[in-house]
Parts: C-alpha cells; sequence; structure tokens
C-alpha cells in the first residue's frame, strides 16, 4: 500500500546523504515545491566518494533551473569548461566526444552533418572546431557585459568546493542541512519508512531521498535488488589520486586507455583529479598505482581506493522512499554519467511526486530503468575496439554485448543512429544519436560506404544546410576564441 500525500503546506521531505546527488535532488525539489520542507540529512564523518569532476550537459539545464550563474561556479568551485572527453589509445586515432555546433543539424531525427562526414570518412579529429584541439574557446564583445552567458554546457569541477558551494546553496534556497549520522531505519508494515534514528535523535518525514550511496541505508530496506551489469562491463575497482596543475589547461576530460582499464585526468583550477578505473581479475590497486607512475614519470600519492559493481536497482522507488545518485546505480565514470543521472533523476521524481500513487512509482521506475539501459549500453559501445594488446583488452574482446546494443549495432553499421532509437520510455536519457554516431565513428565501426548512401538519399535543402555549417567551421574567425586559461581567468576578474 502507498501513501498518497497531497500537495499542501506541511509536507516534509528529507534527502538522506550530502554527496552531489543529494544536493542535486534537494535543490530541484526545492525549486519545484517552494512551499515543501526539505532538509538535508547528512554525515560529515562519511564525506563523499568524490570519483568523478565532470558533468554533461544536463548539469547546464540544473543550472538555470536552481539560478546557479557560470561566474559563481568558476570563482567557488575551482570550475573549467569541459567541451568533451579525449579517448587516447582506444582506437587507432584519438577523438573528442563533442557534440557542439555547427554540426548539430538533424534531418528526421539524424545527425545530417555527421552522416556527410562519417559517410567521406573524415579523420575524427576534423568533426569539431580546430580551436578546441588548441584549447581556445569562442569569445565575443559581449562577454564583459554577459559574463554568464559563454556558451558551455559541460564542466569540471573541484569535487570539495563544489560541495561546500552546493551546501550554501541549498541554505539560501530554505533548506535546513542536518549533521548526524542514522544509526536505525524502522519500516512499517506497508512497506513504508517509518522514521530513522541516530544516536541522539528521531527523524520522521513524509518522504525520503536516498542519497546515501553505496550503503543504500534506506532503499536497502525495502527489497530493492541489485541488478548487476558486470556480464557486459569489466570495471570493478578505481584508485583515486590528484596531480599539480599544468601550464596547459585542456578543454576535456582525457580518457586513456591502459594495460587493465583506462585513466582520467580532469582539468580544474589549481591541481588535476585522476584516476585508473581497472579489472582487478588483471591487476592490484598497487600494480596500477605503478603503472599511472610510470606514465606520468612521477610519483602519485593515491587518496582513495574504491570497488564497486557496475549496476542498478531494478526498482529506484519504493513505496515512500526514492534512491538517487550512487544508492540507485553506478556504471563507471567514463563518461561522466553519474551527476546526469542524479538530475534526471529528480527532474522525474519532481515530476511524479505530488499526489503519486502505486502508478505513479511503477512509471518512474520504468523510465529510470530504461535510463540505465541507455547508459549501460552507451558505456559497453567504447569497448568495442580491436585493441588485444594485454589480458585484459583481450578479455574485454570476447565479452558478450546488451541484447538492445546488439541489435541496434546491427542497425547502425549500414545507418545513422536516429533520435527515435533513444526513446523507448522516457526521453530523459542521457546520451544520444550524437553521441552514438561519435564514438561509433572513433572506433571504425560504420560502414562508410553505406552512410554515404544514406546521406546521397537527403532532399536537396537538408544537403546545403550542411554544406553551409560545414563552410562556416572552416571559415571561423580565429580571433572570437581565446585561450581557456586566459577566459577562466577573465570571468574571475569580471564577477
Amino acid at each position: 500500500m502507498v501513501h498518497i500525500r497531497p500537495l499542501g503546506e506541511n509536507v516534509k521531505i528529507v534527502v538522506v546523504g550530502g554527496g552531489t546527488a543529494g544536493f542535486v535532488s534537494a535543490l530541484i525539489l526545492k525549486t519545484s515545491f517552494p512551499h515543501f520542507n526539505i532538509d538535508i540529512l547528512r554525515s560529515k564523518k562519511i564525506g563523499t566518494i568524490g570519483v568523478g569532476e565532470g558533468s554533461t550537459e544536463h548539469w547546464s539545464a540544473f543550472m538555470d533551473f536552481v539560478g546557479i550563474q557560470t561566474a559563481d561556479l568558476i570563482n567557488k568551485c575551482g570550475t573549467t569548461f569541459k567541451t568533451g572527453i579525449m579517448f587516447e589509445d582506444w582506437a587507432t586515432k584519438p577523438y573528442l566526444q563533442n557534440v557542439h555546433d555547427p554540426f548539430v543539424a538533424e534531418q528526421m531525427g539524424m545527425p545530417i552533418a555527421y552522416a556527410k562526414l562519417i559517410g567521406e570518412n573524415v579523420d575524427p579529429r576534423d568533426m569539431t572546431g580546430d580551436y578546441l584541439w588548441d584549447n581556445n574557446v569562442p569569445f565575443n564583445k559581449f562577454m564583459e557585459e554577459r559574463p554568464n552567458d559563454t556558451g558551455v554546457s559541460q564542466y569540471h569541477f573541484n569535487t570539495e568546493m563544489l560541495n561546500n558551494f552546493l551546501t550554501n546553496k541549498a541554505e539560501e534556497m530554505g533548506c535546513t542541512v542536518i549533521d548526524d549520522e542514522i544509526t536505525e531505519v524502522v519500516v512499517s508494515e506497508w512497506n513504508n519508512i517509518d522514521y530513522i534514528k541516530s544516536e541522539t535523535d528521531k527523524y520522521e518525514y513524509d518522504f525520503y531521498v536516498d542519497c546515501t550511496g553505496f550503503a543504500r541505508l534506506l532503499i536497502g530496506k525495502l527489497g530493492a535488488e541489485w541488478q548487476s551489469y558486470s556480464k557486459y562491463l569489466k570495471m570493478k575497482e578505481a584508485i583515486v589520486f590528484p596531480t599539480p596543475e599544468e601550464e596547459e589547461l585542456p578543454l576535456w576530460t582525457l580518457a586513456k586507455a591502459m594495460n587493465a582499464g583506462w585513466m582520467f585526468r580532469i582539468p580544474v583550477q589549481g591541481r588535476k583529479g585522476n584516476g585508473y578505473i581497472f579489472d582487478s581479475d588483471f591487476i592490484t590497486a598497487e600494480e596500477a598505482q605503478k603503472e599511472v607512475e610510470d606514465y606520468l614519470g612521477h610519483g602519485v600519492e593515491v587518496r582513495k581506493n574504491i570497488k564497486f559493481d557496475p549496476g542498478a536497482l531494478d526498482k529506484s522507488w519504493i513505496g515512500n522512499v526514492c534512491a538517487i545518485g550512487l544508492s540507485a546505480s553506478f556504471v563507471e565514470p567514463l563518461e561522466a554519467s553519474s551527476i546526469g543521472t542524479s538530475i534526471n533523476q529528480s527532474f522525474l521524481l519532481a515530476q511524479r511526486l505530488v499526489n503519486y500513487n502505486q502508478e505513479s512509482i511503477d512509471r518512474y521506475n520504468l523510465e529510470v530503468n530504461s535510463i540505465m539501459d541507455n547508459i549501460r549500453d552507451f558505456i559497453a559501445l567504447h569497448y568495442i575496439t580491436d585493441r588485444k594488446d594485454t589480458p585484459f583488452w583481450q578479455a574485454v574482446s570476447k565479452m558478450p554485448l546488451p541484447e538492445s546494443l546488439e541489435k541496434n549495432l546491427r542497425m547502425w553499421k549500414d545507418r545513422m543512429p536516429i533520435a527515435d532509437d533513444m526513446t523507448s520510455h522516457t526521453k530523459k536519457v542521457l546520451f544520444n544519436e550524437y553521441n552514438f554516431a561519435i564514438v561509433m565513428h572513433g572506433l571504425g565501426l560504420f560502414n562508410t560506404q553505406s552512410i554515404a548512401k544514406q546521406y546521397e538519399s537527403l532532399p536537396e535543402g537538408a544537403k546545403q544546410h550542411v554544406e553551409n555549417a560545414i563552410q562556416h567551421k572552416l571559415q571561423f574567425d580565429r580571433t572570437k576564441t581565446i585561450p581557456h586559461k586566459m577566459m577562466i581567468q577573465l570571468l574571475r576578474r569580471l564577477t
């Protein structure tokens, strides 16, 4: 039985957990329902996972919705701009997973500009603006008047600084942040949470959002089951370590393939955040650290060693509890899906929370499961490479693919992915036809002759639109760009 709570002045919601997912969900719910009482219950003793320090474009939608300015991120969160992910040593040539203009153009849901470029087998490097490869960002004369109008939708953060910033934002918006540690979760006979307890206090709410990470302190009491993706994805351990800031300030997250996995390098102001994500069947944490040090040419201090089972809950909303963030799912840091998932989950919850019933819950779970299927398939796609130079990559090459991805790849070999391929049960999937197309091209998975024929079948008006966009890209005035680091310094001065 589900308790229905009508919209009213006295609705009490608690978000348990003070990581990024916790504050994202609290801010979205508070913005959606300003008259709701929303508490954030966290324990400073526990801290945050802090593996990833990058966002997807969904972060911009979150910022716009809750009223966060780019300039504030730059000044208070060690933030830098992110234009995508640079994949190094995954394929014959490096490629940038980036979907910026001028190539975002569609015909019947198909990315037609990419169809032309892929059909011509254009080097993946040439599928984005040259200026990005030089670590330059667009700049115009209005920047000084509108420092928040940067045209960038993705960012890199200093995790600790971001957490402090979101804490202050939540308090400014009227959320109450409580520092306490949960010791007991009491479940009713209706499989709802009655209340939760610490050593000193009892907390009773109408609705509970579980953002307790891998602990799953609340949702774990209600019978949610973990659906492992380990059949399709081999990663299960990570080491995380900072390194000093470098002279260059790249515009992307570097994802470098390693002997038993891959390493991310994320540039933020003052340092780089790094991690090696690996399969512990082939390498130990100590061996992973040694491989990293050999690659970098200097020692590193490992701050965290994280073990995980990639997957998602079968039901992330049960009764009066909804799990968001790592409590509900975690695949791996590749493509920075965790924050984007938390954002989209929170928006879906806000849409269905008022006067919810079991049908509302079932629909929400169906949508979230579709989001996770999309992420699982997209991450698995990256590992379809020709690499077989180590035992790990040999094992990866023999792994099965999710059935949904396998079916799509059979279609996409000879035709471009289209928008409708991505929307089984929700429009909130993280990765779209552009994302899949770019990675597939980077890995050499298209039949370029077939794609060329598909492009030629388009109306002349559509093809002319593509030609105009490509010419605009080629003629882009480089005086309109400035170095990434200079842009960061400029924005800090202007605000």
